[in-house]
């Protein structure tokens, strides 16, 4: 594999790799965005639903407030009716003992007082029959101070307890002679409904059958009505929280809700968390599996991408071999086609050359006696054994090649090898102002022919010199690994064209002014030879690297 093939897979992997880790990373966020935005939700309609409850129990008390209130002013005007009554009887001078008593009785007033100016008690009689003497709150307080002292002529007080924690309520009117009359009654049934029997039935109704609401709480000048799992009252200030009752999460409302212009009370509401969470687990579930989902989905994608990537790979080494196999066919019928013509040239080539070399032994004496003529007759001589010799030459290489390299392969130490190889073109090297270094730190030892692998890096270091400009650098790195050696050879000359690559190891193919073709198809048949390889990569402009690979063992160089 090229490395530019192994920086495109990486770069494609990783970008692969941050592709998922981004698609992964934006899931998540619109999962949590998506969770968060369905739990404001439900909460709100939680709420919704108790700001509900709250105004229903808001308009009962009101209701009941307001019933309470005309209760009570319906029992204090039916009072001071009756006082009146008995004050009409006590200006005609009928109204005694016997007769206030009777009044008691049938009214079933809680006691009625008649008192002189001085605010002595004249006579009295309850309900029980007992009559009352004496002077004091008991007897018409702060409502019989207001009647002797003209402040009113009748009054009534509001519903209030007695000394003895009895619910009272009086009414009285001024006698005409001064003094007053003050009757006072049981007010305990306007008093159950003060306390809001009405509301308490209500409330507990709302706890009993809405599974929502975990408890209410009512509270109202003393008045206190609780229903559910009462929890300790919150903060002044905490209007809204979320808290545990018994193992359960409620979400807890406060706040004041108005009855009249100058009366308010207190309503704490809290809300079971129960279905919220259930649908929030339920939400979670489905997020779950759409996020498993789309992580399969994510990795189905980046399991075709690299299927594809991989297929690619495998394409283009694919192609790479049938086209390593195209060149070997090549230059197999190459070869043959080569030994044909050298066993066909070099008969009469032979006889030509034993012919010219005959004719300078036997006949040049007796050629014409002119020096110049004998001098002419040498040179044409001279000239037919020298072109025979050069025929011969391109025979001998046809036949190299023709001839697939016999290998004596045996253990060496790759380092060496390439050290010497580079040792030996740094004076070629040199002398075209090119610098030439190896690093050979890595390599170890190799089953090789030496002396055929030697010729072969030679011969691909040499085209490197020769490719390089003046002030170039050609540089020989070797190493060893679990996958065999490599032998990478780069230069900083002028490179190959595209076109021209994949004739690059063709016989007598070369680009060079002064080149055979020779030198890299041989070293090519040396390297395949060895179970090796040869990859190009190469940039006009930019330099060539040629890395050979070897196979680690010479098993696995008899098996390729």
């Amino acid at each position: 594999m090229k490395p530019s093939d192994r920086a495109t897979r990486s770069s494609g992997a990783a970008r692969i790799v941050i592709s998922s880790a981004a698609l992964a990373l934006g899931l998540v966020i619109v999962v949590w965005l998506g969770y968060r935005a369905t739990r404001r939700e439900l909460l709100m309609l939680l709420r919704d639903q108790a700001t509900s409850l709250q105004q229903t129990v808001a308009a009962a008390a009101r209701s009941n407030f307001e019933a309470e209130r005309q209760a009570e002013a319906e029992l204090a005007s039916r009072m001071l009716e009756n006082a009146r009554m008995v004050g009409a009887l006590d200006r005609r001078g009928l109204l005694d003992e016997s007769l206030l008593d009777e009044i008691v009785q049938r009214h079933g007033f809680f006691r009625a007082s008649v008192f002189d100016p001085d605010g002595n008690l004249v006579f009295g009689t309850a309900s029980r029959g007992r009559p009352r003497r004496g002077r004091g709150p008991a007897f018409g307080g702060n409502l019989l101070d207001q009647l002797l002292s003209g402040e009113e002529i009748e009054a009534a007080t509001d519903i209030h307890a007695s000394r003895w924690g009895e619910v009272r309520l009086a009414a009285g009117v001024r006698r005409a002679e001064g003094g007053a009359i003050i009757l006072n009654v049981d007010a305990t049934a306007v008093e159950n409904l003060r306390r809001q029997a009405s509301l308490d039935a209500l409330l507990a109704d709302i706890t009993e059958s809405a599974r929502e609401v975990a408890f209410i709480i009512f509270e109202q000048n003393g008045l206190h009505i609780a229903h559910g799992q009462v929890p300790p009252s919150p903060p002044a200030d905490v209007a809204e929280r979320e808290i545990e009752v018994d193992g359960a999460s409620v979400l807890e409302l406060s706040g004041p809700i108005v009855l009249d212009d100058t009366t308010s009370a207190s309503l704490r509401l809290g809300m079971r968390l129960g279905g919220v969470q259930r649908a929030e687990q339920r939400m979670m579930w489905q997020i779950a599996l759409s996020l498993a989902a789309s992580l399969a989905l994510g990795v189905l994608g980046v399991g075709m991408a690299w299927l594809s990537r991989k297929y690619s790979l495998l394409s283009l080494q694919h192609a790479r071999t049938e086209e390593a196999l195209r060149r070997r066919d090549r230059l197999a019928a190459m070869g043959e086609l080569s030994s044909t013509v050298a066993h066909e040239v070099r008969n009469p080539l032979n006889a030509i050359a034993m012919s010219a070399k005959r004719l300078r032994q036997e006949f040049l004496d007796r050629s014409p006696e002119s020096p110049e003529d004998r001098e002419e007759v040498d040179e044409l001589l001279g000239v037919l054994e020298g072109q025979t010799q050069r025929i011969n030459q391109t025979v001998q290489q046809f036949l190299d090649f023709a001839r697939p390299p016999k290998l004596s392969l045996a253990p060496a130490h790759l380092g060496e090898i390439v050290t010497d190889v580079a040792d030996g073109a740094r004076v070629t090297g040199k002398a075209r102002g090119i610098t030439v270094d190896a690093d050979v730190s890595g390599a170890r030892q190799a089953t090789v022919d030496s002396h055929q692998f030697h010729q072969a890096l030679d011969n691909i270091v040499r085209n490197a010199i020769e490719a390089t400009p003046e002030g170039g650098r050609v540089v020989l790195t070797a190493k060893s690994g679990q996958d065999g050696h490599t032998i990478v050879i780069s230069d900083t000359g002028c490179g190959i064209d595209a076109e021209d690559l994949p004739r690059l190891f063709d016989l007598y193919f070369t680009t060079k002014a002064e080149g055979t073709g020779v030198g890299l198809a041989v070293t090519q048949q040396i390297i395949v030879a060895h179970g090796g390889t040869i990859e190009v990569d190469s940039h006009p402009g930019e330099g060539t690297r040629m890395s050979v690979k070897l196979p680690k063992s010479a098993e696995d160089a008899n098996r390729e």
